[in-house]
């Protein structure tokens, strides 16, 4: 069959084509309906909304003030008018779009040469504090300047290494020392706590001992080995310090000796010494000979320790875990804790999932998980809900985002990393004025640092408070991850 030809294409039977140009060959882009002269206009009007598509863009280009987040789009756009079915000029439009990109790139080699500048600036500032032992004021400091380094936009690729190496190295040496130095410093309190409670131990040993003067004489070394060990936190050292003075004042009365002390806060043979009424019953704790180490009332760690043989004991229910069914080792639970904090990390970025749901069971899993050492409860506890929270705040990103732009899912990667970026900067600012507000209405809160005497509705109202932290820093990493991916398409 013959050809019929255009200035922008063919028709061949039966089907039009366009013309080759660039390096893109001839394609077919429909059928002849009515008439081939209907057929060729209509393909023909069609080039007009690629015309309108590269006219926009210039106007978005001139009017932005963050021009080089464009160049993404552009080079979408030059992939996806080759595949537009259409007939006309289309070696003018690509000439349109090399004079847009060669601005685009223009400007963004200005912009990461002024990033590369801020950026060693940056690393300047941050240079002194990278081996100081002024942890508050360092880390302060640090802080803000990582803020403005996630700020900064990329560098050339041949600098990239170098600056953000040396700006991590800075951070790592900063964070691991005072790791570090928190991590000694927790080893000495728990060494001098230990210490205190083996010579008031040794003072209890010394209630029953036979000789009264040679007990008074071990006392007062006893007395002057307590003063030399060192300071612990006043939550720990007031309720030792007063089993102490309670203990050393027994001793050293002439009338301190007998068969024990039962009555009114007295010596218990199936306890050891508490704080009742200032003498040595079980109720409130203290020595456990059954269960070979410390209760809730004289232990060390807080709220509860681990006895020798007898099992975990506080005063609120004895023997917790006394019988073999219910009991969980240590070892056991911290097991199924790093378990649960690694299927709460799979849940980040997981889709065609209820997070919401899983979630909640995880949280459910994790308070029959066991217990641990105070220490490591405390550290795996935050990693857990921080976790939860991530994949709650990254699914919730994903769904708000989708709803607000039917569209979104058939926008580029840069495009979609633009759109959370946005949403997730007005969430923040959002968060930072309600975590103001509350900060400002429960200042008693954040003043205080013994709970103990707190009412129900403060410990709720505290609990709100970590939680709103805990959202804006998991919003704020967010913010940052989305951020450098961004970056890595600019």
């Amino acid at each position: 069959m013959d050809q019929v030809s255009t200035p922008y294409g063919f028709i061949q039977d039966g089907k039009i084509y366009r013309n080759a140009f660039l390096e893109y060959p001839s394609r077919e882009i429909g059928e002849v309906r009515e008439s081939e002269a209907s057929t060729i206009k209509y393909f023909e009007d069609r080039f007009t909304m690629a015309e309108n598509k590269v006219t926009q863009l210039e106007q978005s280009v001139e009017e932005s003030e963050n021009k080089g987040s464009y160049l993404m789009k552009l080079i979408h756009m030059r992939e996806s008018l080759a595949k537009f079915d259409a007939l006309g000029e289309y070696p003018q439009l690509y000439e349109r779009l090399d004079v847009i990109e060669g601005k685009l790139r223009e400007i963004i080699a200005q912009n990461r040469i002024k990033n590369l500048e801020i950026k060693r600036a940056l690393i300047a500032e941050a240079e002194p504090f990278e081996f100081s032992s002024d942890w508050k004021e360092a880390t302060e400091q640090l802080k803000e300047i990582k803020g403005k380094w996630i700020k900064t936009g990329a560098v050339d690729d041949e600098y990239q290494e170098e600056i953000e190496g040396r700006f991590n190295e800075i951070l790592d040496n900063f964070f691991q020392r005072r790791k570090e130095f928190f991590e000694e410093r927790k080893r000495m309190v728990f060494e001098r706590v230990k210490r205190y409670r083996d010579i008031n131990n040794e003072l209890y040993q010394l209630l029953r001992h036979p000789d009264k003067q040679e007990a008074r004489e071990k006392a007062k070394e006893l007395q002057a080995a307590w003063r030399e060990v060192g300071k612990v936190p006043s939550f720990h050292y007031s309720k030792l310090f007063r089993n102490h003075k309670s203990l050393t004042g027994k001793i050293f009365r002439s009338d301190s000796y007998g068969g024990g002390y039962q009555s009114r806060g007295g010596y218990d043979r199936q306890g050891g010494y508490g704080q009742s009424r200032g003498g040595y019953d079980r109720p409130r704790g203290g020595y456990d000979r059954q269960g070979g180490g410390y209760d809730r009332g004289g232990g060390y760690g807080g709220r509860s320790s681990y006895g020798g043989g007898g099992g975990y004991r506080d005063n609120r229910g004895g023997d917790r875990y006394g019988s073999q069914q219910n009991y969980v080792s240590p070892e056991e639970a911290m097991t199924r804790k790093k378990e649960l904090i690694s299927k709460a990390e799979d849940l980040i970025g997981k889709d065609q999932v209820n997070t919401m749901e899983e979630v909640k069971q995880l949280r459910l899993a994790w308070k029959q998980s066991g217990r641990i050492s105070r220490e490591k409860a405390i550290e795996l506890t935050e990693k857990f809900n921080y976790t939860c929270e991530k994949a709650l705040e990254t699914n919730f990103l994903e769904r708000l985002v989708t709803n607000r732009d039917p569209d979104f899912s058939h926008l580029n990667v840069a495009e979609q990393l633009q759109q959370k970026i946005s949403l997730l900067n007005n969430l923040i600012a959002r968060d930072d004025e309600e975590l103001i507000r509350s900060k400002a209405e429960n200042q008693h809160l954040l003043n205080s640092r013994d709970t103990r005497n707190f009412s129900e509705d403060d410990r709720r109202a505290a609990g709100r408070l970590r939680s709103q932290i805990r959202k804006l820093q998991v919003k704020k990493e967010l913010l940052e991850e989305l951020q450098n991916s961004l970056d890595k398409y600019l």
